[in-house]
This record gives C-alpha cells, sequence and structure tokens, in this order.
C-alpha cells in the first residue's frame, strides 16, 4: 500500500488502528463522565411523611400487583403476595418485607421505573404479576387509596359541574 508517499507496513497500520481506538474510549469515557443525572427524575415517585404506613399498588384497571415470594425454609413454598410501597417508594409485601431482585431493593421512581439502587431500570414483567401472570412492560400502576381519592374528586367535580347547570336551567325558567 502507498500512502503519504511512500509505503505503509502492516505494524504502521495496527499502531493507527491502536491509537485510534485508545482516543475513541478515551472520549466515550469523558462523555460518559459528563452525563448528568438528573436527579429530579430519579427521585422517588412518592415521600410520604407517615413511616408506619403502607400503600397498595393496583394496575388503572383496579387489578392487584402481586410479586412471587419462595420460601425455602423450613419448606419450599411459592406464594403470590400484593405489592405495596412504603414511605421512600420502596416496594415491599405488607409486611414490611422487601422485595428484591437479585438480592437488591428495588424502588419506584418519579419516572414511573421501577429502578435498583443504582437508578438501572427494570423491567416491570420480572418482578410483578396480575392473576399469576407476569405484568406487562409499561403497565401503569397507582396506589389503590390515590386511586379512590382521585375518583371521588372527579365525581366530587361532576357534582359541582350539574350542580352549576341545574342551578342555571332554574335560573332560565324563572326568567
Amino acid at each position: 500500500m502507498r500512502a503519504f508517499g511512500g509505503v505503509m507496513k502492516v505494524r504502521d497500520i495496527v499502531i493507527i488502528v491502536f491509537v485510534l481506538t485508545i482516543v475513541g474510549t478515551l472520549l466515550f469515557l469523558l462523555n460518559k463522565k459528563t452525563l448528568k443525572i438528573d436527579r429530579n427524575n430519579e427521585l422517588p415517585m412518592i415521600v410520604f411523611d407517615n413511616k408506619d404506613k403502607l400503600w397498595q399498588i393496583v394496575t388503572y384497571d383496579d387489578d392487584n400487583v402481586t410479586a412471587l415470594e419462595i420460601d425455602i425454609y423450613p419448606k419450599y413454598s411459592e406464594k403470590y403476595k400484593k405489592v405495596y410501597i412504603n414511605y421512600r417508594s420502596q416496594f415491599v409485601f405488607f409486611n414490611g418485607e422487601p422485595i428484591l431482585l437479585n438480592n437488591e431493593p428495588i424502588f419506584w421512581n418519579r419516572r414511573g421505573d421501577i429502578v435498583d439502587y443504582n437508578y438501572n431500570v427494570i423491567n416491570e414483567s420480572m418482578v410483578f404479576y396480575i392473576d399469576k401472570i407476569g405484568m406487562p412492560a409499561n403497565t401503569a400502576m397507582t396506589l389503590k387509596n390515590l386511586k379512590m381519592k382521585i375518583r371521588s374528586n372527579v365525581l366530587r367535580e361532576q357534582d359541582k359541574i350539574r350542580e352549576k347547570e341545574l342551578e342555571k336551567i332554574t335560573l332560565d325558567k324563572e326568567i
């Protein structure tokens, strides 16, 4: 091969490829270090003051979200138990025992993702079940109590609108 007015040897090509690989790797690592984690998106989904209370997780269709608990001692057993979150958005069972994946607790972040301590996003189907079937990815979840409050607030708003409409109809008839 002829390059730069002379013959380029295989050794020269290997050196150039090696140097370009190192430069590319350094640029990648520098770029990775400068990436900032947006803590606003990584904060817990919900933070409560009451540290003793747990809130049950359900889908928007009111299906109970469950997780598989396996007991090995004294006798092997499998149970699907309802999923709750505690005051810092950690997924737990009703007794407060953390739900683990690969021996690590999991959390619900502000974007609605399920994450571990290192903010690695975890697919719902790896942990959660609906009627003993793995939950499809991106299934919307909410708090059972919160959903009831939202429903009641929506109904209150609808009642207020109806009352205004009735008042208007009554006023129109009087005039």
